[in-house]
């Protein structure tokens, strides 16, 4: 059994003393694009991506015990620079950053009183890892964009956070930044090029390396920022965001407080390798392990990183040891879980960084006891005083429970918004309705535009050229157009350089360069996060998913991530994002390749969702949408790709245009029902409405088009003349998209209605091979409820 190294922390193998030395094993050089320069066979390279160069008849198993991290130290325990080692920044500065630090510490003690005292409902401390926020904050650049996880309080202080806000924030009141939508310390500065900061573990991490590359693409002198822990280290974010920032050569800089616990796991139990650190050098990322106590080392190795990061236009990995002093939250108790015992974690509290760097200007002359409690007792009255001023500010008016979850609120949305005014009034013995601004008066004046379901706003219709084409070559004409009309819009998925297995982004990379167009390593919750990154830097990000089936990966990136990301940051971030995926029944794809998916993303606020029924269609609500301020989900019906339309639908203007989002389309008149549907199923529809109209029955047929927001008062002026409602999706009939439907026009129109509404869906089982086509709502089908529904009023 090999004995393990004795080591300083339980999750790295050693400690030493060592000038900044990033580790990144050698490997192929790259090619100016960020590839691999080495083609396959090469004299020097036996296969690409690998590093062999030699064939071994030994059967060598490697387990990375070959080669471990130095811990970067220039001040030691006592606070004594190693000869020869110089400030990296001014005495002053060093000065600046202890009272940061201590500030730091004492924002803590009192908030976590506060907490105690009920006067708030949770908090988490930064106790032992001030260096890690302050150090790193203070060698970064104003213009760097920062993507905290919670323990950043000390960068946030650094970049100007003030204690009302910081009160503010932990109150939840008019006054907060975020409009008191977030949890207790999720603060937020993004005019300070700081994010609000991730509630959930580690998707921050894919998402910095979009950002980097959009810093890489403008060249600018600038980095993107990803703090996380050694719990989050563990996320698969982890892996895809090194690997995403790897492979793009984005300016990108991660940096790992391994504080030695994710809440009560331990690292024993979190990985059994060389730390994180360990992890760089797979990647071909320069890495450095660093002591996180040590506020100089910390320093210098984030001022060498960033400097690296920018000229080599290569991410950086740096691991910061640490040690979680205190509770992981007030929802703690960490001595129940603690494998250090209180002798243990009092002498790792005196090797901290407050202590040894207060040692170090004491030594200077520059600081004592008595400057200590100077500093400490002003931020404590600062922080005391924050609250209760904070605590006589009211919440903030009840509409912006609704704002910012679209970048203009949806008819649906103003109707929800003006119910709530109206009934909290009504019931106002039932609320705490002083807590809240506004609702001492009437309730706001509804305007009925603004609940009217039609866009409020219309494209210009299409007009010149028309031609006749197929909907997969209607989609790669919109990408086309908007790659060429935007400078700051990025295509990328999987295989999407090639053109994609559909053949939709052929001949794109050709025309707008291998750094606009780009292949997407095989992880969908990366892509879409590296969206997010691409867009908070400004750019128009284009998504692929190859299949709609397998969204699923990215399902967390997509709903906690893109569709919050403005409700949370009350109005700033991502917002010009389109995935595009190709969905539904092929004809041959059995349960992963035919899923129509668009009903657990409706549950969603925050996303739009479109469903193109044919070329026409395809090209101008792509083009909208990725002109759309808010981020669109735009699913493809792939049986469609290489249909020939017959009729308008298929003659495709030449030009750029744009089709109206949210507005539905009466695709055929009729008197006697109403059928409704959205992308492939629009033709079985007109199917059944021919067949119909044999037996002198008059449909109706309504394209959707848009899932959400979906035009309300379309189907329902329809319903009142017809008295009848069919709606037909592929998706299976429970929770489908059909039963929200069909609950809003029962609640609008139930007078007129001469029959039940109906759904004709796909069956509750997964989606089958050998019965396909029993399984989607066929002509057949529809026309049988057609009949049926005509029954009920015979």
């Amino acid at each position: 059994m090999r004995r393990p190294t004795p080591s300083f922390w339980r999750s790295c193998a050693s400690f030493g003393r060592f000038g900044t030395n990033f580790v990144a094993a050698p490997f192929p050089r790259r090619s100016p694009s960020g590839g691999l320069a080495v083609r396959c066979f090469s004299t020097e390279q036996l296969w690409r991506g690998v590093r062999s160069t030699s064939f071994s008849k030994n059967l060598d198993f490697k387990d990375g015990s070959e080669s471990t991290f130095p811990v970067y130290r220039v001040l030691d325990a006592d606070g004594e620079l190693e000869p020869g080692v110089e400030l990296p920044f001014s005495l002053e500065e060093g000065v600046d950053m202890m009272r940061m630090m201590l500030k730091s510490k004492v924002y803590d003690d009192v908030l976590m009183t506060m907490q105690r005292q009920g006067r708030i409902s949770f908090y988490c401390t930064n106790y032992g890892e001030e260096a890690t926020s302050v150090g790193t904050a203070a060698a970064l650049k104003p213009q760097d964009m920062i993507w905290p996880q919670y323990r950043e309080l000390g960068a946030f202080l650094w970049r100007g956070l003030t204690a009302q806000e910081i009160a503010d924030q932990n109150i939840g009141n008019e006054g907060d930044r975020s409009k008191g939508r977030n949890l207790q310390v999720h603060y937020c500065m993004l005019e300070k090029n700081m994010q609000t900061v991730h509630a959930v573990l580690g998707t921050q991490i894919p998402q910095a390396p979009g950002a980097g590359y959009a810093y890489k693409l403008d060249k600018e002198d600038r980095v993107s920022v990803a703090y996380f822990g050694d719990g989050a280290a563990s996320e698969g974010d982890a892996f895809t965001g090194l690997n995403f920032a790897s492979v793009y050569g984005a300016q990108t800089l991660f940096i790992c407080r391994n504080n030695g616990y994710s809440i009560s796991t331990g690292v024993e139990d979190q990985y059994k390798g060389d730390g994180i650190a360990a992890r760089g050098p797979a990647l071909a990322i320069p890495t450095v392990r660093v002591d996180g106590n040590d506020l100089v080392a910390v320093y210098i190795a984030t001022e060498a990183a960033r400097k690296k990061c920018v000229e080599e236009k290569t991410p950086i990995l740096l691991e910061l040891m640490t040690y979680r002093v205190g509770d992981h939250t007030t929802s703690d108790d960490s001595s129940a879980y603690r494998k250090e015992d209180k002798e243990e974690v009092k002498k790792l509290q005196g090797v901290g960084p407050l202590p040894r760097w207060k040692k170090f200007l004491e030594s200077k002359g520059l600081w004592d006891d008595e400057k200590s409690k100077e500093v400490e007792a002003a931020a404590r009255d600062e922080m005391i005083q924050a609250m209760k001023a904070g605590e006589t500010k009211k919440k903030p008016p009840l509409r912006e429970l609704f704002t910012d979850v679209f970048s203009d609120l949806p008819w649906h949305l103003e109707e929800q918004a003006a119910y709530a005014e109206k009934h909290c009034r009504e019931y106002s013995s039932e609320y705490n309705m002083k807590s809240v601004r506004g609702l001492d008066g009437p309730a706001p004046t509804v305007d009925p535009k603004r609940i009217a379901s039609a866009p409020r706003v219309l494209p210009p219709a299409p007009r010149g050229e028309v031609k006749e084409t197929t909907m997969v070559q209607a989609i790669n004409d919109a990408l086309s157009i908007a790659l060429s009309s935007d400078n700051r819009s990025v295509l990328f998925g999987e295989d999407v350089a090639f053109g994609g297995v559909f053949r939709a982004s052929v001949g794109l990379r050709d025309k707008f360069g291998e750094d606009r167009v780009l292949n997407a390593p095989v992880a969908e919750q990366a892509i879409a996060a590296f969206a997010v990154g691409l867009s908070v830097a400004g750019y128009k990000a284009i998504a692929e998913i190859q299949f709609a089936d397998y969204i699923f990966p990215a399902f967390d990136q997509i709903v906690n991530e893109i569709a919050k990301y403005r409700y949370r940051n009350a109005g700033g971030g991502a917002g010009n994002i389109t995935i595009r995926a190709p969905c539904s029944a092929v004809g041959h794809g059995s349960m992963y390749h035919s899923q129509s998916v668009e009903s657990y993303f409706a549950h969603c606020p925050g996303l739009k969702i479109v469903i193109p029924r044919g070329p026409k269609q395809a090209k101008g609500l792509l083009l909208a949408a990725i002109r759309d301020p808010d981020p669109v989900l735009f699913f493809e019906p792939k049986v469609l790709y290489r249909a020939r339309i017959q009729g308008p639908d298929g003659q495709v203007p030449v030009e750029d245009y744009e089709l109206p989002i949210g507005q539905a389309e009466i695709v055929q008149e009729g008197t006697d029902v109403t059928l409704l549907g959205w992308g492939s199923q629009i033709g079985r529809l007109q199917a059944a409405a021919a067949k119909a109209a044999e037996e002198g029955i008059s449909c109706e047929v309504i394209d959707l088009q848009t899932i959400i927001p979906w035009d309300a008062d379309t189907v329902q002026a329809s319903v009142e003349k017809t008295g009848r409602l069919i709606i037909a999706h592929e998706a299976p009939q429970t929770n489908g998209f059909g039963a929200e439907i069909a609950a809003k026009i029962q609640e609008r129109c139930f007078l007129h209605l001469e029959s039940p509404i109906q759904r004709v869906c796909g069956f509750d089982t997964h989606f089958p091979y050998a019965w396909e086509e029993f399984y989607v709502p066929s002509a057949s089908r529809v026309l049988a409820a057609i009949k049926a529904g005509l029954r009920c009023w015979l």
